[in-house]
């Protein structure tokens, strides 16, 4: 026993100066890129930390405040996750505020919206889609009896407060799936796809083929081109929410007998409404009102509900959040973490609730702004030194197992975006862990790696207004990882 405490002993005073000295080379090799184009008239932000003592190993002006993009997603699952915790479920409830006679009921089915992200989503782990969540309405409906409801359908979205999208969000943004309104009841992930016929060579018009699901109301101006072929989705919806008048734009590849982008459902808690009576209709249950929204909340009879409709576990709601970088679910976990928090439901009380949250655990939030939850505002800023210590705090916490699943790794199927490529074929595939973010200008790079000497590692690179392009920042950014993996400094 005592040989083999000697024998811990030595290594650990012999890991650390060994770690110590690997880092001032790497640090050394962080000034040098920093002096030299492309990092030279960029704003650039490094801070490397051991995850299990917190000491910094890389600093380069961590302390500037920066524009983070999606990595901002990283405080607000943290923030979720120590609030609520990883079994921690949201609950929609039908229910009815009238009396059920010979199988008629006489007054209003309520679709009580409780914040659930998921609801009707099949892109979340475990997820169920929009038809199944309505399939047990049904049942539920049969099981009282109810055969005909002589009142309305009405999507109650009233546990939030305010705009559904920040005010710092550019409005060429507001119509598309990456930036669809924050509702407190939200269904199939607030979005559409909107299929095209690609014209027969570029320049040629794209042809609207249909919607998927069917948005009542909903009107395009179609401007849609055809790009090249292998020119990828650069086509966008124009719109706002509760705007029923979309216009679009962009270009889509040439060479595809059909061609979707994704859109986002302009009023989501009508469409619930409108989509769950529509099912009713088509289930042989007569629905003599229409489908509208409740626009001021009301109290319920606990004997009136009909139905509780459990989200999946939070654990999966972060996990797309952070995986795919799926901003609607961060502008809804930053909400509820608002509401455990006795704060109002709105984006300025979530975006407080989670920068409380942050500095009660100890992180130094000077220099840091939250505009928003998922990082699409230019306004949010980050110092890399406050999200390296986020990710120290939740290394040091007993919701870490989660957290650090919920990044992606290179080559991870569920990653999104160029992240899925980053560090692929390289050592990085088993000691990587990140979440980045990407805005016109902006790359980031967050997460946790372990080194060669078993130490856990947290790291944050932030670069704004660089003169290069992405794929040559990604790739600076990579090799520094590897470096930082393999004890390699200069």
């Amino acid at each position: 026993m005592k040989h083999r405490f000697f024998r811990l002993l030595a290594i650990f005073c012999i890991s650390f100066p060994v770690q110590a000295a690997q880092a001032g080379g790497l640090a050394s090799k962080v000034r040098d890129l920093a002096k030299k184009a492309p990092l030279r008239t960029a704003q650039w932000g490094v801070c490397v930390k051991d995850a299990g003592t917190g000491k910094t190993l890389v600093d380069w002006d961590s302390d500037k405040s920066l524009v983070p993009g999606s990595t901002l997603k990283l405080f607000v699952t943290a923030a979720a996750l120590s609030s609520l915790g990883p079994e921690f479920r949201f609950s929609t409830l039908l229910r009815h505020d009238g009396a059920v006679s010979a199988g008629v009921l006489k007054g209003n089915l309520v679709i009580r919206g409780g914040g659930d992200p998921s609801l009707g989503s099949t892109l979340v782990r475990g997820g169920r889609p929009m038809e199944a969540v309505f399939a047990d309405w049904l049942k539920a409906l049969s099981d009282k009896g109810i055969k005909a409801v002589q009142g309305d359908v009405v999507g109650d979205n009233t546990l939030f407060e305010g705009p559904p999208i920040p005010g710092s969000w550019p409005w060429e943004d507001a119509g598309n799936y990456y930036a669809a309104p924050a509702d407190a009841l939200t269904i199939n992930d607030n979005l559409y796809h909107l299929y095209f016929a690609p014209g027969p060579g570029v320049g040629a018009d794209a042809e609207v083929l249909r919607m998927e699901p069917e948005i009542p109301g909903l009107k395009f101006v179609n401007f849609m081109k055809t790009g090249p072929e292998d020119s990828g989705d650069n086509g966008y919806v124009y719109n706002i929410p509760a705007g029923y008048h979309a216009v679009l734009r962009g270009t889509l590849p040439a060479g595809r007998k059909e061609f979707a982008i994704k859109g986002a459902i302009p009023e989501p808690a009508l469409f619930a409404a409108q989509a769950f009576a529509g099912f009713l209709r088509k289930s042989a249950i007569k629905v003599v009102g229409q489908a509208r929204l409740l626009r001021k909340p009301v109290s319920y009879d606990e004997e009136k509900v009909l139905c509780r409709t459990p989200s999946v576990p939070l654990r999966d709601i972060v996990r797309l959040t952070n995986k795919r970088s799926f901003n609607l679910y961060a502008e809804m976990l930053s909400r509820a973490v608002a509401l455990r928090t006795g704060r109002p439901a709105s984006v300025e009380g979530a975006n407080l609730a989670v920068r409380e949250h942050l500095r009660s655990a100890g992180i130094d939030m000077a220099g840091v702004r939250i505009e928003d939850a998922c990082g699409l505002s230019r306004l949010d800023l980050v110092t890399a030194r406050a999200m390296t210590d986020a990710l120290v705090f939740m290394a040091k916490s007993r919701f870490f197992a989660d957290y650090h699943e919920s990044l992606a790794f290179p080559g991870d199927p569920e990653g999104f975006g160029h992240i899925k490529s980053f560090g692929r074929g390289t050592e990085l595939e088993k000691s990587l862990r990140i979440k980045s973010g990407s805005l016109s200008g902006v790359r980031s790079y967050s997460g946790y790696l372990r080194n060669k000497a078993g130490r856990l590692l947290a790291f944050t690179f932030i670069v704004n207004n660089y003169a290069a392009s992405p794929a040559e920042i990604e790739k600076i950014h990579e090799e520094l990882l590897l470096a930082l993996a393999q004890g390699r400094g200069g």
